[in-house]
């Protein structure tokens, strides 16, 4: 179906960036259509009007056209609904009304940020290059670290009406061929209206109904480049500075980009420090209200005395003392991520001044519970990507063990490691490689601890789901 001109200006007319060009060679038109405000049109100037304008006889042939036009790539349009979707995205339409042929050349130019220092993982030793929003600044990033032909990048357009680009990245040969079909049916699944960031596609794969991320996020080349390497995909979607990686296991948010840049036996001693936090962050404040609710007799006696002395003189019982202090130290986070980087010392002021002993002065709460929210506070900052589900289980352990005691609190422990048993990243187990027949192997090369670099280069999703 032929590309007509007065369908493409009634639909597009009205929109002030829209420019519309018409030459005439030998009485014969030649229609140029592009967006303006993301198109360079200096180049089109140069490299599409001007030889068109020049040319002393109408083309007849494609071959005429494909000397004529100096631009570095140009497709066929070969309906209106094509024809749209290029100048949309920044790549103008020609059509030869003469020869009933209508091409499309890239000349977009979009403005972004610059390659800048990751905020999100930030290393001290190794490199701190991060994504922007362009797509193709992004995929540049990944290719300038992997010089090999076995990188695949499979493009696609998302949402019905946003046109987004994405693309899927994987490396033939690392990756297993069942994890790439499974990514690649659920991009081509995906019937949203519009997709505007890295999220709409990350709730598609994620199989939902957990707090923890069973999709993993990164806005480090490096980081993308060396799970590509390990078997993973990775999906970009442009307009957006993080890249997808799935599958993403349980124990790989304990591991940080500076491991692989420092001294091995600190860096797998720093992994024990973060799964310590985790476990610490979860079960200390349900053991604390457990332990001071139903269980006094198990305290040492020299600190059950302090503890009543402290307690003297604070209204309420533990379990709303500690989740009312949670809920001050929640707000005070929250409110952190929301304010300008310009007031948020005053914000810590304050947040220092409530949790602190104007609370206990207050009798609000006492000492210990102050203490117990602090080292909560503490072990949680270290590993950020368990914020949400640590803040939900912890509330969680705290009233199983209000209710029942010690009884409520392994209770609660038992349903937390269920709960993660359960989960799959792509269809593979989230707490690989627990539970599975390569558990011990996988463990000492990159897991528990930090194996030397020649033999974690090696692709390590496993192939099969046991």
């Amino acid at each position: 179906m032929a590309v007509k001109e007065a369908e493409i200006t009634a639909k597009l007319n009205g929109c002030f960036d829209f420019i519309k060009r018409e030459i005439y060679v030998k009485q014969s038109k030649i229609i140029l259509f592009y967006i303006e405000t993301i198109c360079d049109s200096t180049y089109i100037s140069q490299y599409i009007i001007d030889p068109l304008a020049q040319l002393q006889e109408y083309p007849v042939a494609k071959e005429d056209i494909t000397t004529a036009i100096l631009a570095a790539k140009f497709d066929e349009v070969s309906d209106a609904g094509q024809a749209f979707e290029y100048i949309l995205s920044g790549s103008p339409v020609v059509i030869f009304e003469a020869m009933d042929y209508t091409i499309s050349c890239d000349a977009k130019k979009i403005e972004t940020r610059a390659i800048e220092k990751s905020q999100f993982e930030s290393s001290l030793v190794g490199s701190n290059e991060s994504f922007n929003e362009l797509l193709v600044d992004n995929i540049s990033l990944i290719r300038k670290r992997m010089a090999t032909e076995t990188l695949k990048v499979e493009g696609y357009l998302l949402g019905k009406q946003s046109k987004t680009q994405a693309v899927l990245l994987y490396v033939e040969g690392s990756a297993p061929d069942d994890l790439v079909e499974t990514v690649r049916k659920k991009l081509q699944d995906m019937d949203n209206e519009f997709v505007l960031d890295i999220h709409y596609v990350a709730e598609t794969l994620s199989p939902g109904g957990t707090l923890f991320d069973t999709i993993g996020y990164s806005d480090k080349p490096d980081s993308v480049v060396a799970k590509l390497f390990e078997g993973r995909i990775s999906v970009m979607v442009n307009g957006t500075a993080f890249a997808l990686t799935a599958p993403c296991f349980f124990f790989e948010n304990l591991q940080a980009t500076d491991d692989y840049s420092t001294n091995m036996l600190f860096a797998s001693l720093l992994r024990f420090v973060r799964l310590g936090s985790v476990m610490i962050s979860l079960l200390l404040p349900g053991f604390y209200v457990a332990l001071t609710t139903h269980h006094f007799s198990l305290i040492p006696s020299a600190f059950v005395f302090k503890l009543a002395v402290s307690r003297s003189g604070v209204p309420f019982p533990t379990v709303v003392e500690v989740i009312l202090m949670f809920l001050f130290f929640e707000l005070s986070r929250e409110a952190g991520r929301r304010l300008p980087n310009q007031i948020g010392q005053s914000l810590s002021i304050v947040g220092a001044l409530i949790l602190g002993d104007a609370a206990v002065g207050a009798g609000l709460t006492s000492q210990t519970t102050v203490v117990v929210t602090g080292v909560y506070a503490i072990t949680s900052f270290i590993n950020p990507r368990f914020n949400s589900a640590v803040s939900v289980w912890s509330i969680f352990s705290i009233i199983m063990s209000a209710c029942f005691g010690l009884h409520g609190f392994y209770l609660g422990f038992i349903l937390l490691v269920a709960h993660l048993a359960s989960l799959r990243s792509c269809d593979y187990p989230y707490l690989f490689p627990l539970g599975t027949e390569k558990s011990f192997r996988a463990a000492n090369k990159d897991i528990f601890v930090r194996g030397p670099l020649r033999k974690i280069s090696k692709s390590f999703v496993y192939r099969g789901r046991k």
